[in-house]
């Protein structure tokens, strides 16, 4: 099966997304703010994306350079292919990003599972995206904390998020430029934090950053 294609300008051309990527481990197939999609990063290179098929691993470790935090190359405990933590990761991605492009989702995602292996957050899926989740419009993702129930809307939108979310899991997703970002903000933002931090890319409304150090 060839890479999926990424529509980046929503002008019906594709580009190959940055696919480092390994095989599902075992054969059981198993931030700030929702923005609307502008359609993607004018001048990102078509090259960018390649998917690299590998010996199936036990479970997948990002391919970190040198640019990165040493502990973004850690696997996802075991429980994050369980069911209930791809929830977790799935209402995410469609609460935070649902109007993006896919490659705008799978950032989000890579982001989310980021956090889970850097120390200095909760060690599982659903305690990141829900991290303060009693704190009213002061948690780490705002759909979790805006008083508003959360509710599917669009059925083909969320089976989209969950289907992003199994592939940034399993490594057949890993964005190089995203790297190890885990935070982000819409560009109709300007939040303080983001001055003490280290811009690392832009995909549709969304401004990534890694931190200095490998901290929080």
């Amino acid at each position: 099966m060839g890479p999926p294609k990424f529509d980046k300008k929503n002008d019906g051309k594709a580009a190959d997304k940055v696919m480092l990527a390994s095989l599902r481990p075992g054969d059981d197939t198993g931030a700030l703010g929702y923005a609307p999609a502008d359609g993607g990063t004018a001048g990102r290179a078509s090259s960018m994306f390649e998917r690299v098929l590998k010996d199936q691993p036990e479970a997948f470790i990002p391919p970190v350079d040198g640019d990165d935090h040493a502990w973004a190359a850690t696997p996802l405990p075991k429980e994050a292919y369980s069911e209930s933590e791809q929830t977790c990761l799935a209402n995410g991605i469609y609460f935070e990003a649902r109007g993006e492009s896919e490659e705008g989702q799978a950032a989000v995602a890579q982001v989310i599972l980021n956090r889970v292996r850097n120390p200095a957050y909760p060690n599982s899926i659903c305690g990141v995206v829900y991290q303060n989740k009693n704190w009213r419009n002061r948690c780490q993702f705002s759909f979790a904390c805006d008083g508003h129930k959360d509710r599917i809307r669009d059925a083909g939108a969320y089976a989209k998020a969950e289907e992003i979310a199994k592939e940034a899991t399993t490594g057949e997703v890993w964005i190089a430029e995203v790297g190890s970002a885990t935070h982000y903000h819409a560009n109709y933002v300007r939040p303080r934090w983001a001055r003490a931090m280290e811009k690392v890319d832009k995909i549709g409304r969304h401004i990534f950053y890694r931190t200095f150090n490998g901290g929080r």
